[in-house]
């Protein structure tokens, strides 16, 4: 599952919302996501809530100066979209 989310930011870093791709995997009864425009960024969550929590404080890290504090970072609610899924193989005779 992929979704489109936007991101605001209080402080002196960025002032417009933002739209970032968060790329969300649902693994049992939990999940995980990576956000495209800030490679090293993981998230992680046992819900939806918990997953955009855990990305606003990866974020936050990410754009982090040296000793300072981390600045407040917000996501909009994570809204999962459908996916068209493609698959390729290869038949190979043995």
């Amino acid at each position: 599952m992929s979704g489109v989310d936007s991101i605001s930011m209080m402080g002196s870093v960025m002032h417009e919302p933002q739209q970032l791709h968060v790329n969300v995997r649902l693994e049992g009864e939990s999940a995980w996501a990576t956000v495209d425009e800030y490679p090293g960024v993981f998230g992680t969550g046992d819900n939806l809530d918990e997953l955009r929590a855990s990305l606003q404080e990866g974020i936050a890290l990410i754009l982090a100066n040296p000793g300072e504090e981390p600045p407040t970072v917000s996501l909009a609610p994570l809204t999962p979209e459908p996916v068209l899924t493609k698959a390729n193989s290869e038949l190979v005779y043995v």
